[in-house]
């Protein structure tokens, strides 16, 4: 009879081991999610969980890893399908290190939990954290260090050695069911993952509790956003000047994309990106049915309005306009801090009135309204509704791509960072207009706005489109410039390749930041060091 029954496990193991070569659509991979850590999709979404631990992905043939290092140690961060119709290429799970993180993909059934590491990463409390989801994860053994794609005879033994531990493994979780005394513990496991799922939700709706401690004072004349329904006020927080911006209810959404957008800058939180301090509902008055979020105050006001009532040197110009390419660049980069992580984000609304101005004459990017989130998964497919990406933003500042409706679609995460850079080079232009030592005799002009001599204070979408797209033109170069010609080349030189036609030709926030350094001193070259 044992032998029957062990008969009976090695022909199943083999046949299930067959079916991964007749797969039409859909593959079987293991599932789970790490709750300290943010991977932006649930993988419930992507799939059916079919058991506890086993999810089938309908939409692709590719299962997937992913693991951190902390404290030199290996955490695993999640187990699941990748999304949408990808395809692998490899039969085994090897991962790859990649920006402090290992990744794998592979195209067998549950291969996900037999993974390949080098043995210098792997430890015995590593081990130890293993076992609980998956008995199988001897990553030590050599079985598991080969190449992918290989078909040597090890290649087997693993799958047959991973296919009858699954199958024993299904028959305990079948035991455990029908034994009273451990019912138990299996509605705890139950309860444990449907409250890290509501977490997980939490996490992502905006706060509706009332704002506390909040004291208004006024409307903000000078930063206040007449293009949009939400208003600027300030007031006061627990005894220090803030400023709150209000959505009224038909703007409730408005109010929720632009709080998903700093929840996932604050955790990182930049010295160039502006600084949410609480969210919620407003309590009484006029704001009593309006979603608020509250700001730290910067005294100066926005770009405009600063340049509008004062002129700069050389030195402070030089400041303003790195510390505004640096914030767009951390804004645009994927960054890691230990478990915390930020997506590259795409502004599409950068303008003089949606940028603020510190004590000490530093910009800091606000408004995030309009704000796309560029995670690599969703990158990599175009996105669902293509006119969400076009025609957004301020009308001045929009790109050639975006006043024509061509942008790239198909590599639409640098065409969206590179219209940011286009926008980049007009407010660029905005500030050393008003540089005095630009100038010969030291007198600069009133400040403008951008193409205002061209077109006026309110420019139509055909007279944009005429001028900046068909006829290529540019704000016009200063008179006086040229008086300083080596100050003059560099500067005017990165202004021309961030309002590039060609957006591909454009450069990098990260590349303008490393430009503009260099047209300071050397000690404040340190600017562009590790201050991302």
């Amino acid at each position: 009879m044992p032998h029957t029954g062990l008969n009976f496990i090695i022909h199943l193991s083999l046949f299930l081991a067959s079916l991964r070569d007749v797969h039409l659509k859909g593959i079987s991979c293991a599932i789970f999610e790490n709750g300290s850590y943010s991977v932006g999709l649930p993988m419930a979404q992507l799939g059916n969980i079919t058991e506890p631990g086993k999810i089938h992905c309908s939409d692709s043939n590719c299962c997937m890893g992913m693991w951190s290092i902390s404290n030199g140690e290996i955490q695993l961060v999640v187990l699941g399908c990748y999304p949408s119709h990808a395809i692998c290429r490899s039969e085994t799970c090897d991962p790859v290190y990649r920006q402090g993180r290992y990744h794998c993909l592979c195209s067998t059934d549950m291969c996900n939990t037999n993974v390949t590491f080098s043995a210098e990463h792997i430890t015995k409390s590593e081990l130890e954290r293993c076992a609980p989801w998956n008995a199988s994860c001897d990553w030590m053994k050599a079985t598991r260090e080969q190449p992918c794609n290989s078909n040597s005879f090890r290649s087997y033994v693993a799958v047959f050695v991973a296919i009858v531990a699954i199958f024993l493994l299904l028959i305990i979780l079948v035991f455990i069911k029908v034994i009273k005394s451990r019912h138990c513990m299996l509605v705890r496991g139950e309860a444990l993952l449907e409250n890290q799922e509501l977490h997980l939700q939490a996490m992502r709706r905006p706060p509706t509790q009332p704002v506390e401690g909040l004291i208004l004072h006024q409307v903000c004349p000078a930063i206040r956003e007449d293009s949009l329904s939400a208003n600027l006020w300030l007031g006061a927080m627990y005894g220090n000047y803030v400023i709150v911006k209000s959505f009224p209810p038909p703007m409730k959404e408005r109010y929720s994309q632009e709080w998903r957008i700093l929840n996932l800058l604050t955790p990182l939180q930049h010295e160039n990106i502006v600084c949410l301090l609480a969210a919620g509902s407003g309590t009484e008055g006029i704001l009593k049915h309006h979603q608020l979020l509250v700001f730290q105050h910067y005294p100066e006001g926005s770009l405009k309005n600063y340049l509008t009532s004062r002129k700069t040197n050389w030195d402070t110009a030089c400041r303003m306009a790195i510390s505004l390419a640096r914030g767009l660049a951390f804004l645009h980069s994927d960054r890691w801090n230990g478990d915390t992580s930020k997506p590259a984000i795409a502004h599409r609304d950068l303008s003089s009135d949606n940028i603020l101005v510190t004590a000490d004459s530093s910009c800091v990017i606000a408004d995030f309204g309009l704000s796309v989130v560029l995670e690599n998964w969703q990158t990599k497919r175009k996105p669902k509704d293509s006119a969400i990406l076009n025609m957004k933003g301020t009308l001045r500042y929009m790109s050639p791509e975006m006043l024509d409706g061509s942008l790239n679609l198909v590599s639409w995460k640098l065409a969206l960072t590179q219209a940011d850079v286009y926008s980049l080079g007009l407010l660029l232009w905005e500030i050393f207009s008003r540089c005095s030592d630009l100038y010969a005799d030291h007198q600069c002009p009133e400040f403008q706005v951008a193409f205002l001599d061209e077109l006026g204070p309110n420019p139509t979408l055909d007279e944009l489109r005429s001028m900046v797209v068909e006829n290529k033109l540019r704000p016009k170069l200063p008179r006086d410039w040229n008086k300083n010609p080596q100050l003059f080349k560099t500067l005017w030189e990165t202004l021309e390749d961030c309002w590039d036609p060609d957006n591909e030709a454009r450069l990098s926030a990260q590349c303008a930041q490393e430009r503009l350094c260099n047209l300071l001193p050397v000690p404040l070259n340190l600017l562009a060091e590790g201050t991302i």
